[in-house]
């Protein structure tokens, strides 16, 4: 195909992976390609018993009529590269234990990890391959995210639904190994076809955009390798993704794409060390800092000054679930995080469970939680807590940046770590592995291994 159009968004998309190939990575930027390869596995290895994830699973087996080609992440089973993509992009979102690209609100890797892995392994690719391709698609997938958010993410949009398909495109492109036009017909597949609406947040659908996220991506790298067209201006363009899923200013798209390769947005990511949404990481790391402090007095009540926009979601879904009544709306809703986080002294899985967020304390505890929007925070990354106990005495904390921010950084090692307790039912010695054969990448010669490994058996 000679149609390449280099003047588009998605043809100066293209030159950025072209010179990313030509001149390598930063060595920073393929370490933490690594370090999010491995977060997402430490997201997804307690998530195999999910009613989403589970019934994700079934279906795909049923519908792949005995295809193979590409593992599902701790099951084991052997599907078709499409459907693996996204059983494993269900497992990495269904807990909401992954990472966040705070500017956007997005979820940046569970897209477009599991498309790559699934070509990758159906196309036999060394481990650097994967590294390469896993790096420059979340990377791509972040410069149309900036280009789109704050606006497509008010609109109601879940961010990664938009841009996910994108970046996986990309990677899966790099893998096939697609001249530029193709490449840039697989950018403007993905372009063309995004989904997700946030209505689906605590339910099982918000799972299934990432698993049509990651899908997409994967299809569109297929179908543009066998000659399937899309527009050049797919993004740009009078109908394109720009005026239909965002009211940002165009005057934006020169200066984020013009920093492709100098600003590498990959380093920006906030990694979880507590299985929940973003928003409620730095409540919960304030409630366990007082914690130790309390010394058992009882509480009368929890005082958060956090963002504007922590308000406006929180009391939003508050509005539309009332209490908890399921795994997904405790997960997403940060009062009941706080209380539990203050009650039972952690915050682990365990806490987005029934028997959690019907406990009469932890219900009670939770509709003594009451946020205040701080107009001098920029971000979630930061909050405060004051606790006025019963007696009229009070303790209080402030966090700028949580842990797992740019500003407060998870050690390599912590990942490790979280993937041992949560995988605690894998192998001994199990986890271990995975993370030694994720940091030696570089020099595998074939991804097979560490796939034979991310399993529970």
């Amino acid at each position: 195909m000679s149609d390449f159009r280099p003047d588009t968004v998605s043809g100066k998309l293209v030159a950025f992976m072209r010179a990313a190939q030509r001149d390598g990575l930063p060595d920073e930027v393929r370490h933490e390609a690594k370090r999010l390869f491995l977060n997402q596995l430490k997201a997804s290895v307690a998530a195999t018993e999910q009613d989403a994830v589970r019934l994700l699973h079934d279906w795909a087996l049923d519908t792949a009529q005995g295809g193979r080609g590409a593992h599902v992440h701790w099951f084991g089973t052997e599907l078709p590269p499409a459907l693996a993509a996204m059983v494993n992009g269900a497992l990495y979102e269904v807990l909401d234990f992954h990472d966040t690209y705070i500017p956007c609100f997005m979820h940046a890797v569970s897209g477009v990890l599991p498309a790559v892995l699934a070509q990758a392994e159906v196309g036999s690719a060394s481990g650097r391959d994967l590294v390469t391709a896993l790096a420059i698609g979340v990377e791509v997938e972040l410069a149309v995210a900036r280009l789109l958010m704050p606006t497509g993410y008010y609109r109601g949009m879940v961010p990664a639904g938009l841009t996910g398909g994108v970046g996986a495109a990309a990677g899966c492109a790099l893998l096939r190994g697609l001249d530029d036009a193709r490449t840039q017909h697989a950018i403007g597949i993905a372009m063309c076809t995004p989904a997700g609406i946030y209505e689906s947040a605590g339910s099982h659908t918000l799972a299934y955009v990432t698993s049509l996220a990651a899908r997409s991506g994967y299809d569109a790298a297929a179908l543009a390798e066998r000659g399937f067209t899309a527009p050049p201006t797919a993004f740009e363009g009078d109908q394109g993704m720009f005026k239909t899923h965002s009211d940002e200013d165009r005057g934006k798209i020169a200066g984020v794409i013009d920093t492709l390769g100098q600003e590498w947005r990959i380093l920006g990511q906030t990694y979880k060390v507590v299985p929940t949404e973003t928003i409620t990481h730095g409540p919960v790391e304030c409630a366990l800092a007082i914690l130790p402090r309390a010394a058992g007095r009882l509480v009368a009540r929890m005082d958060y000054r956090v963002q504007a926009i922590v308000v406006s979601i929180a009391d939003g879904r508050r509005e539309r679930f009332g209490r908890p009544g399921s795994v997904g709306q405790a997960t997403f809703d940060l009062r009941h995080c706080a209380a539990a986080a203050w009650l039972r002294g952690r915050f682990t899985t365990a806490e987005t469970q029934v028997a959690c967020y019907t406990d009469p304390d932890v219900v009670a505890l939770s509709d003594r939680v009451f946020l205040t929007a701080d107009p001098d925070r920029p971000t979630f990354e930061g909050c405060s807590l004051l606790v006025t106990f019963t007696d009229g005495s009070t303790e209080d904390h402030n966090v700028d940046a949580f842990l797992g921010t740019p500003g407060a950084r998870v050690p390599d090692a912590t990942l490790t770590d979280l993937l041992e307790q949560y995988g605690a039912d894998l192998p001994a010695g199990r986890a271990r592995a995975i993370a030694d054969a994720i940091w030696a990448l570089d020099d595998a010669a074939s991804i097979a291994p560490l796939a034979a490994l991310i399993r529970k058996d």
